[in-house]
């Protein structure tokens, strides 16, 4: 029988193929964790290192890790997900729904972020039988605050959040903050959308959701179409995010000169 040949996530790009053996060693270098995914050709999409132990389905946990042990998953094509999602399957499939082989809520929280779904599926604990981003960081959301939120569609928040940048800004003006406490208060604010960027997402895919349902009844072939087109990403929005960012720059700068 062939070995097994594993991709596994690291960091936002997947790495492998690697065998049992070169799977052992990362595991004992810490490279491959219980909560890393993993993907091999067979499996329907990327799932965690400790689920699968638990699952008895693909591999155990170090140091009794028997990948080959397991039988192999038959007539699957594994999820290839969006060209952009670093966590695709290295190989071609027909199917390239990031909900591809996924079932019931799963897919339907897959449908609406798109390519990135195992990132927020681990941010989300979604395969602990919760979902909750509390707990949890988002450095694109600290870093680019308005700008991330317009790319992942969430107009409301960002337009609620252009709103306070704005208002603050005139508030600073008008009392004569100091360089230094306003310095203190942007950074406030970057941390805030670090801290909550997950959990703000998540309440934005299920509002998604709902909202999707409502429309489509029972058909759960539209239900994810709808999801799809709500959801993911937009460029166009980016650029947006940006040019509104500049303006807001510009205008504090008035405000304060």
């Amino acid at each position: 029988m062939q070995e097994a040949q594993w991709w596994y996530a690291n960091g936002r790009q997947s790495s492998g193929p690697v065998g049992l053996a070169g799977l052992r060693q990362l595991q004992r270098e810490g490279t491959v964790t219980a909560r890393t995914l993993l993907w091999c050709e067979g499996m329907p999409s990327w799932r965690p290192l400790a689920e699968l132990d638990q699952a008895s389905t693909q591999v155990e946990v170090a140091p009794v890790l028997d990948i080959d042990a397991a039988p192999a998953a038959e007539g699957i094509a594994p999820s290839v997900g969006d060209p952009s999602d670093p966590y695709r399957a290295p190989v071609a499939a027909p199917e390239t729904a990031a909900a591809a082989g996924l079932e019931g809520e799963m897919a339907l929280y897959a449908s609406v972020v798109g390519g990135n779904f195992p990132i927020y599926r681990q941010r989300w604990r979604l395969d602990q039988g919760i979902a909750t981003g509390s707990g949890t960081w988002h450095w694109p959301a600290f870093l680019l605050g308005l700008i991330w939120m317009m790319y992942r569609k969430m107009y409301r928040l960002a337009a609620m959040w252009a709103g306070l940048l704005l208002l603050i800004s005139v508030v600073e003006t008008l009392l004569d903050v100091p360089d230094g406490l306003s310095l203190v208060i942007t950074f406030a604010l970057s941390i805030t959308t670090g801290i909550f960027g997950n959990s703000w997402y998540l309440a934005h895919c299920q509002r998604l959701i709902a909202q999707a349902r409502a429309v489509t009844g029972g058909d759960d072939a539209r239900l994810r179409s709808e999801l799809t087109a709500r959801g993911g990403t937009s460029v166009v929005a980016t650029l947006i995010a940006i040019v509104i960012a500049v303006v807001l720059s510009t205008v504090g700068a008035a405000l304060a000169g």
